[in-house]
């Protein structure tokens, strides 16, 4: 299979996976803050995660959103601060429970969870899936765990402890175990990403800056077309193409400034010349329409 658009071309050799986008809760915040130039007014960021079907690995999932755990996390102080910056919903039929249900799928039925990073939006489901593998970049792994007995700084920094399975660390591989194979051309300067499941269908591509070791999601064929599951790497797919990067003070809670800004521009390339790909960062709703509206 060769896939064209937009006038580039590359052999696709992975079996073809399917992708559907699910919205797990959302929190609120200023617009301004995700983008420079946005409206000085609370607006809502979806956290969406991706469920994704292989034909021989079954079903996995990349993060997990929201979930009623991350309301018990944050019940006490200092963890309560977090949603009291970030005020949360998770209506019923949001959560992961119930979109499992309604595609026919259980808790069981997940084999895998990708985690992109450790901040509580992304992992707060992660007690629910007690048969699953988890798989995460090893510098996140270890920036997260050197965080675990320091309250006020995990919470500042936007992770939640208490969210992990008291047997993370026996289902957890590293990501940076699994071999590095090539990505197109095209997709520079991204040039090696790591193969998950060994068939390339799969491919986790570092995305330092927000977090240590923040991990996107290179899929070659999902369901026809190259997406590019990118987390937190930016906030808003109509800024990275406009290159407006988050406000000063957004930037201030991330790993690495400086990190940052090269994934962010790495990605606004990709952005303004394959417009074919699918970038889908983690709370973009118009990247979720687009997407949602193409398949």
């Amino acid at each position: 299979m060769v896939a064209r658009a937009y006038g580039w071309s590359f052999p696709v050799k992975a079996p073809r996976i399917h992708l559907r986008l699910l919205r797990v809760g959302a929190c609120r915040h200023l617009e301004c803050m995700a983008a420079r130039g946005g409206r000085w007014r609370s607006v809502e960021f979806p956290a969406l995660c991706g469920l994704i079907q292989h034909p021989a690995h079954g079903w996995l999932l990349y993060d997990t959103g929201y979930a009623e755990h991350f309301f018990t996390a944050t019940s006490t102080w200092p963890e309560a601060l977090y949603r009291h910056l970030l005020p949360t919903e998770l209506p019923e039929n949001e959560t992961l429970h119930a979109q499992l249900a309604a595609a026919g799928l259980t808790r069981q039925d997940i084999k895998t969870v990708v985690i992109s990073h450790y901040h509580g939006d992304h992992i707060a489901g992660l007690r629910d899936f007690p048969q699953a593998r988890f798989m995460a970049l090893k510098a996140d792994t270890e920036q997260f765990l050197g965080l675990q007995h320091r309250r006020w700084r995990a919470t500042l920094g936007g992770y939640l402890p208490r969210l992990l399975p008291d047997d993370f660390m026996q289902r957890l591989t590293l990501a940076d175990t699994c071999a590095w194979t090539d990505l197109p051309q095209w997709l520079a300067p991204f040039t090696r990403g790591l193969d998950l499941l060994g068939d390339g269908s799969v491919l986790g591509i570092p995305l330092p800056g927000h977090s240590a070791g923040q991990m996107g999601l290179f899929l070659p064929n999902a369901d026809g077309q190259p997406v590019f599951l990118v987390g937190d790497a930016c906030w808003s797919l109509p800024a990275l193409r406009e290159g407006r990067l988050p406000a000063l003070p957004a930037q201030w809670f991330m790993a690495n400034r400086q990190r940052y800004h090269g994934t962010f521009t790495a990605l606004m390339g990709i952005a303004r010349k394959e417009p074919a790909v699918a970038l889908l960062p983690s709370h973009c709703l118009r990247a979720w329409q687009e997407y949602a509206d193409g398949h």
